[in-house]
């Protein structure tokens, strides 16, 4: 009996460390040296010589921003969830601040994204969602745990729901994409 409750014990401590440690720095540790293949200081020289063909323009935001066409593996996902465009955001310094890959429009790939997001930064603790709407037309869920990281995945959507377009985020600066973000929790019985 007693080496039962050790055995259930050593098992539940096991648990606990192990989901400690998929979500206390597992944004910084994957993107500490950069994103894409690009360092974080990488200029926009460098960014469009590691990616060419691609187009300069402006965000919504109107900070610059160099998309182009790529297929990247995101997260270890298989294939048919690969990026189809990498879009680059310059920060404040001139240096790459944010890569965000341009997934397919459709919901086997929002799924894919945000549940290896999940499974590998633990859960989002912040979103941002379409206020203007009766039904929301984009959501964008947020992991913000790892202070000088943010990761983003955003959905908009058509009136029936269906995606229209699929992203995920990677940003060395935070405030770009934390305005206006709601604070959640996933824990049962908290706000």
């Amino acid at each position: 009996m007693r080496q039962h409750q050790m055995l259930s014990f050593a098992t539940l401590v096991g648990f606990l460390l192990f989901a400690a440690q998929a979500s206390a720095g597992a944004v910084t540790d994957l993107y500490r040296s950069g994103a894409y293949g690009l360092p974080w200081n990488a200029t926009k020289d460098a960014i469009q010589a590691k990616y060419p063909g691609g187009k300069w323009a402006q965000n919504d935001k109107g900070q610059e921003q160099y998309c182009a066409a790529s297929k990247q593996t995101l997260l270890k996902l298989p294939a048919p969830h690969q990026s189809r465009e990498l879009c680059f955001v310059m920060g404040s310094d001139g240096t790459l601040a944010s890569a965000t890959a341009v997934m397919d429009a459709s919901l086997p790939s929002l799924l894919a994204i945000v549940n290896r997001c999940r499974t590998t930064f633990g859960d989002f603790d912040a979103v941002v969602r379409d206020q203007q709407a009766i039904q929301s037309r984009s959501t964008a869920m947020l992991w913000t745990k790892d202070k000088q990281f943010v990761v983003r995945i955003v959905s908009e959507n058509d009136t029936d729901g269906r995606p229209l377009m699929v992203s995920y985020t990677v940003a060395d600066e935070p405030g770009m994409y934390t305005d206006g973000a709601a604070k959640v929790s996933n824990i049962p019985g908290s706000r």
